[in-house]
C-alpha cells in the first residue's frame, strides 16, 4: 500500500512499509506491545502511537517506520493499492498473468504442450491427452500392478495386452477409427504409432487450419476410444468402428460450426478443409 491519508490501509495486515505485514512479524501480541488495536488503520495508529523503549528488535524497527511516516506526514488523498510484478516492482493495476506467475511453481515448458493445450480445444479432451502423455491412464498393464487378477487384455480388439501405445493406435479397432477419421488430413505423415502421432500433432503443419483439425481429431478420437473402452469394460453395448467414425465426424463438424461463429474469421475455411481431407 502507498499510504496517503492512511484511512484505507490496515496498520497490522497491509504491507505499507518495507517490513511487510506487521501481524506476521509480531503476532497478535504486537497489539499489546505497540498499544494499537488489532483492526486499526494506519491513520488511527499514527494518532494513537506513543514512542517506547522496546527491547525486541522488530518492535524497534516498527517504531522507526512509524517515526518516518509521522515525519513525512499524511494527506487527504486516497491510499493506493500496489501490486507486485514478476521483476519485484510494485505498480498500480492488478494483472492476473503477473500474479499467476508469481504465485505458481514454475517449471520448464515441456516439448508436447502445443499438442495438448491449444485454442479451440475441448477441455475434457485435452485433460485426457495430458494424462495419456504422462502414461497415467488406468490401462490394463497399469491395473496389473495393483491387481494381479485383473483382465489386462485390450477391451477393443480382445487380442493383445492393453497398454497406452496399443490403445492409441496399434489396436485394430482404434487404428481403423483413427485412420478413417483423419483420412488424408496428415498427408504422408499418417501414423498409428503413439510417439510418431504425438510428434506430428505437436509439430503441426504450415497450414494453421490443418494443424488445428489434426490436433482436435487426435484428442477427440482418443477420448472416444477411451470412452468406448470403458463402456465395453462394464458390459454395455459396444459400437462398431464405422459408427464411432460417423459420431466423430459429426462432433468435429459441430465444433467447427461453433468456432466459425466467433469474430475474426479464424476458422472460416475449416469446414472446407475438413470436407476435402478424403
Amino acid at each position: 500500500m502507498d499510504v496517503n491519508s492512511g484511512s484505507n490501509t490496515s496498520f497490522l495486515f497491509d504491507s505499507w512499509s518495507p517490513l511487510g505485514s506487521l501481524i506476521e512479524l509480531t503476532g497478535e501480541r504486537g497489539t499489546m506491545d505497540l498499544g494499537i488495536p488489532l483492526n486499526s488503520t494506519v491513520e488511527r495508529a499514527i494518532q494513537l502511537y506513543r514512542p517506547k523503549r522496546h527491547r525486541v528488535s522488530i518492535l524497534q524497527l516498527i517504531d522507526k517506520e512509524i517515526g518516518v511516516l509521522k515525519n513525512r506526514g499524511l494527506n487527504q488523498q486516497d491510499d493506493i493499492c500496489l501490486w507486485k510484478r514478476e521483476n519485484g516492482d510494485f505498480k498500480e493495476g492488478f494483472s492476473t498473468a503477473q500474479t499467476w506467475n508469481i504465485t505458481r511453481a514454475q517449471s520448464p515448458s515441456v516439448s508436447w504442450f502445443k499438442g495438448v493445450w491449444f485454442p479451440g480445444a475441448t477441455p475434457k479432451f485435452s485433460f485426457l491427452i495430458w494424462i495419456a502423455i504422462h502414461n497415467r491412464l488406468s490401462t490394463g498393464d497399469r491395473i496389473l500392478r495393483w491387481n494381479p487378477q485383473a483382465v489386462s487384455t485390450c477391451w477393443l480388439c480382445k487380442t493383445a495386452p492393453e497398454t497406452r501405445d496399443h490403445l492409441f493406435f496399434e489396436c485394430a479397432y482404434s487404428q481403423e477409427v483413427w485412420l478413417k477419421t483423419i483420412k488424408n488430413l496428415a498427408g504422408n505423415r499418417r501414423s498409428c504409432d503413439w510417439s510418431s502421432v504425438v510428434q506430428v500433432v505437436v509439430n503441426g503443419f504450415h497450414g494453421r487450419i490443418v494443424t488445428f483439425l489434426l490436433r482436435y481429431c487426435f484428442q477427440a478420437v482418443a477420448y472416444a476410444l477411451w470412452h468406448e473402452r470403458n463402456v465395453r469394460r462394464v458390459s454395455e453395448p459396444s459400437l462398431p468402428a464405422r459408427c464411432l467414425v460417423a459420431r466423430l465426424d459429426k462432433l468435429v463438424r459441430n465444433r467447427i460450426t461453433s468456432l466459425r461463429r466467433k469474430k475474426g474469421g479464424k476458422y472460416e475455411k475449416a469446414m472446407k478443409v475438413w470436407f476435402s481431407r478424403s
